[in-house]
């Protein structure tokens, strides 16, 4: 009886100190399936307002949501989504760094039948993701520069703030600008430079700008965060409403800058609406259910007019 008890005692040791290998390792039957979020960076109000909206959307749901940020370098958000797959995730939620990169690794994800929704920006091989969700980003684009072409009286010069080299959201809403100027040759872009989405980036170049003394009527940020460092950058140089500046995302700074008259306007992609469709949808296609190629947020331009009746 006394080796009974003891071989007990032992194998009740044994299973205590598994347990939480069993746990962390997913192996308990009870446990929340684990999708992830990978993101291109989240270093401004855009991709946190998305990544806030995703975990919330994931804790409704009950399951675990893992949020990886591959600060703009398409090799690590590679490496990321590899090591995803080998932990056995049930679904990826992706907002690609670039157009180009990910194929090898999304092919995997097709083959282990691991479901995968793109979020905001889109990649160049559609047969590689099961559904897209956001906003289009050339019509986000018509809708920016046809607010500032109507605001300068459909003349004057332009100043451009890209984003990233590689991203399909800035490479789509610099074709809508194109779009909506080719039958406005009154309105010339006179400058444009990239400014990675960031306002630190975006100040300095809009004052590099001013002090070589660029002729300017409107400045157009490709985000929020870019318009927000040329209006920083104006407010320096004493030149607030002089020049017009536009942005794109209703951040709550380009928000609060509007009702300053800092902004003239931004456009809401609805960020937060994105983020809990996405990971929505990923956990439905995990479970078999059927959604659309791609599913798109309504945009609309916010201006002083109407800041206070619209939602963002």
């Amino acid at each position: 009886m006394r080796t009974i008890a003891r071989t007990t005692s032992i194998l009740l040791l044994v299973l205590l100190a598994i347990l939480p290998v069993l746990v962390s390792t997913g192996c308990m039957a009870n446990d929340p399936p684990r999708y992830a979020l990978c993101m291109s960076h989240l270093t401004n109000h855009f991709t946190n307002t998305l990544a806030a909206s995703a975990r919330a959307r994931a804790s409704e749901l009950g399951v675990e949501l893992v949020v990886l940020d591959a600060q703009q370098d398409i090799a690590r958000q590679r490496g990321q989504i590899e090591t995803l797959l080998g932990d056995g995730i049930a679904g990826l939620v992706i907002e690609p760094v670039a157009e180009t990169g990910l194929e090898a690794v999304l092919g995997k994800a097709q083959q282990e039948q691991v479901p995968v929704v793109l979020v905001t920006q889109r990649i160049d091989a559609p047969a590689l993701y099961d559904c897209f969700v956001g906003t289009d980003s050339f019509t986000g684009g018509q809708l920016e520069m046809a607010a500032c072409v109507a605001a300068i009286g459909s003349k004057g010069d332009v100043a451009v703030l890209t984003g990233p080299v590689g991203s399909q959201a800035a490479r789509a809403r610099y074709a809508g600008y194109l779009d909506v100027l080719q039958d406005r040759p009154d309105v010339r872009i006179v400058a444009e430079l990239n400014a990675d989405w960031k306002t630190d980036k975006a100040e300095s170049i809009v004052s590099n700008w001013l002090l070589a003394g660029k002729p300017m009527d409107a400045i157009v940020a490709q985000n929020d965060e870019m318009a927000i460092g040329a209006v920083t950058a104006l407010r320096s140089a004493g030149l607030t409403g002089v020049i017009q500046v536009f942005g794109m995302d209703a951040s709550d700074q380009a928000l609060q800058a509007i009702h300053r008259n800092e902004m003239t306007a931004t456009v809401s992609q609805q960020t937060a609406l994105q983020g809990s469709k996405a990971l929505e949808i990923c956990y439905g296609l995990s479970r078999g259910e059927a959604f659309p190629d791609e599913i798109l947020v309504p945009q609309v331009v916010i201006n002083k007019y109407n800041i206070d009746t619209i939602e963002k």
